[in-house]
Parts: C-alpha cells; structure tokens; sequence
C-alpha cells in the first residue's frame, strides 16, 4: 500500500502500530455495515473524549444532533445528494454534526470568570459565525478519530441541502454541517486494498 504514503516506521509514536491503524492507516470510509445498532453510550464516550481536543481559547461550539428515529433518519436522507441516500441509508445510526451560532453562552463553562470572553462574541456576530464553523469543523475531526477508538466505522458527507436539515432538524441558532453515517464495520467488506494517493509530508510541511 505505497499509493498513499502511509509511515513507515513506529519508532517516533507512542501509540502502537495497531492504535495507528485503527484510528488513522486502516481505517477506510465505510459504506457497508454489518446491521448491529450503535449503542448511545458509545456516542457520548466519543464525544466526551473528542471535547479535550485543542480549541481557540477552549471553546466548544460543535453540535450533534442524533437521528435516530425513522422520522429524524428520512429527514437526513432525504437531505442528502441522491447518489449518496442508498449509501446513508445503510448505516445503522446517522448523525449530524452542527455548530452553535451561541456556544458563547457556555462561556462560563469553558472560561470560568472571565466575562468578557462572552461580551467579546456577543459584540461581533461575524467573528462568532467564523469561529462557530472553524470551531465546529476542527472538532469534529477529534470526533472521528473519537469514534473509531470505539471500534466504529463511518463516512462523513458534506453534498446536502442544510438549510433544509436545519428547518427539520437543528434547534434554533445550530446550523449543520456535515453528516455522519456510522456502524460497525461489516465483517468480510474488504475495502483494505491500496488506497488513493495522499501527498507526502515533503509536500505538505514546509519549514522556514
């Protein structure tokens, strides 16, 4: 599997080989799934873990909406881009990660006694709405890898019509983002061929 330029060598990490894969060079976006439902504790474990991750000054403005009931699962899939409603269709649990347009109101929570962090969101509403997605975006990628430390596969989809999830979907002031759908990995889903090419850290990491 030399197309994606996967490490060679574990030396450098504290996690072993098999961490590794699990979370990053094995771990495929998954289209097939093997049927068992995905408990709910599993979903708050992941997030839980995924809430440590680095944030600008701490702060918390991802979302996750669970669909979980058939009226909450068509209105994700009905959402989605057509070619992509067969593949949501399949997984077991489908969630939808959103931002807070005022995650700034937990202010206390993630900058105890510092009250003009709030006053400083409140007073710029086009500040909030960017670090409310960027926010929301970098740690969702904490939930992913959160997720398959659970043993769970998932893809994530981004082609869907938002405005009409949020209307279905999202209290008021969250707004979607991406769409998750999540399973256990189907057993005998051979998907560990050789993957698409990802580009080198020499093309990637520039040092000056």
């Amino acid at each position: 599997m030399t197309t994606a330029n996967l490490p060679q060598s574990t030396a450098a990490f504290s996690l072993d080989q098999d961490a590794r894969e699990a979370l990053f060079t094995a771990a495929r976006s998954a289209i097939a799934f093997d049927g068992r439902e995905v408990d709910a504790d599993m979903v708050t474990r992941a997030w839980d873990l995924a809430k440590f991750g680095p944030t600008s000054n701490n702060t918390q403005p991802l979302r996750l909406v669970v669909a979980r009931s058939e009226a909450a699962r068509a209105a994700v899939i009905e959402a989605a881009m057509p070619l992509n409603r067969p593949k949501l269709e399949q997984a077991p649990l489908l969630l939808v990660a959103a931002h807070d347009d005022r995650f700034h109101d937990h202010h206390e929570t993630w900058a105890p006694g510092m009250p003009a962090v709030f006053d400083r969101f409140e007073s710029n509403p086009e500040m909030r709405a960017s670090l409310a997605h960027s926010g929301a975006m970098l740690q969702l990628g904490y939930l992913i890898v959160a997720l398959r430390a659970e043993g769970l596969a998932l893809r994530p989809y981004g082609g869907f019509d938002k405005a009409a999830l949020d209307a279905s979907l999202m209290p008021e002031g969250w707004g979607s983002e991406v769409i998750l759908g999540v399973g256990w990995p189907a057993s005998g889903d051979d998907r560990s061929g050789e993957r698409r090419g990802r580009i080198p850290a020499g093309l990637g990491i520039r040092e000056l």
